[in-house]
């Protein structure tokens, strides 16, 4: 599956998220939806008030709650953080991202509430258009003002708790969802050999040398369960291969950016680094226990130029190949 394939719905499993969402709103106080990229509804509201029922009955309006709602969530992007305003009737919303690496799938809304007097100034007004949704009719009008009067009042930092509350649940929720998805396709991705290769690999490996096994007896730096996980496996499998960072990122369903970041993470080290790390890792083991010349080690670990092998080498030990082999013992030599 494809990173491009990741919905909202499908990293919050909506029916669960539901009965969260029903929960947190009544702990909270506050109302809450989630919406996708374009605004738009994808669970139900949970403790709406009376005043934004109104509001969202009413198409004209209810269009421009979901401008609101699309405008505050790629501002909650931008800003890599919810995204605190008033809506277009001059009450609170947060916008808290959904995010899977850098691509955004939508937003966890929630607010419906009015800040303190003495918190007035601190949100950002997103538009101003309540006084054309507003009643002609003076009855009318004096009873959508009662019900806004009726709209619970919030302390801002008390607003930005239950933000940052939402934010690292919806982080949690996505990363598992991810690192899920990823487990079962790295499960078909590893499986996806037939069993009469998987046969013939298998005895392959009875009859080839020690020293051709090295790589396979490799301790990966990642568990199964990492979202990086088939990308180790692969590099480890490929040293005497070409490997972008494109291609590892598409084959672990993520982004290129979001990739770089979570490999030097989970590994420890930058894509280019480790490769480079294994590359002479295994030049090392293979100049220790093999006979085999520098020149076709230099092959094998993906070196198609004998002069920048040796350079890598020298950097990273401090010596040449041929120096490093002569100061190590081996079964090859005497």
């Amino acid at each position: 599956m494809s990173r491009l394939e990741y919905t909202i719905e499908s990293v919050l499993d909506i029916p669960l998220w539901e009965k969260m969402q029903d929960r947190l709103a009544e702990l909270t106080g506050t109302a809450i939806i989630c919406i996708d990229i374009k605004g738009n509804p994808v669970t139900k509201h949970s403790g709406r008030t009376e005043f934004c029922s109104i509001i969202r009955e009413n198409p004209i309006s209810r269009k421009r709650c979901f401008r609101c709602d699309a405008l505050a969530g790629v501002e909650a992007v931008r800003r890599g953080r919810p995204y605190i305003y008033l809506c277009h009737c001059g009450i609170v919303d947060v916008a808290v991202p959904v995010m899977v690496g850098d691509i955004y799938l939508g937003a966890v809304m929630f607010g419906q509430v009015r800040l303190l007097n003495k918190d007035r100034e601190k949100a950002v007004r997103l538009v101003n258009e309540i006084s054309s949704i507003l009643p002609q009719e003076d009855a009318a009008r004096q009873e959508m003002l009662q019900k806004y009067e009726l709209l619970p009042e919030m302390d801002y930092d008390q607003i930005v708790l239950i933000a940052e509350y939402i934010n690292d649940m919806v982080h949690y929720i996505v990363d598992r969802a991810v690192k899920s998805r990823t487990r079962d396709e790295t499960y078909k991705w590893l499986m996806s050999t037939n069993t009469e290769q998987l046969s013939e690999e298998m005895e392959i490996q009875e009859i080839l040398p020690q020293e051709d096994r090295l790589r396979q007896t490799e301790v990966l730096p990642v568990k199964p369960s990492s979202v990086v996980y088939p990308a180790v496996v692969y590099i480890r499998d490929h040293l005497q291969q070409e490997i972008s960072m494109k291609e590892m990122a598409e084959l672990c369903h993520l982004s290129p950016s979001y990739f770089s970041r979570t490999f030097n993470k989970e590994t420890g080290e930058s894509f280019v680094n480790y490769i480079s790390s294994r590359r002479i890792q295994l030049a090392k083991e293979l100049l220790r226990d093999t006979g085999k010349s520098i020149t076709q080690i230099a092959d094998e670990v993906g070196y198609d130029n004998i002069s920048h092998f040796i350079a890598v080498f020298k950097r990273t030990e401090g010596v040449t190949p041929s120096v490093y082999r002569s100061t190590r013992k081996r079964k090859f030599f005497s």
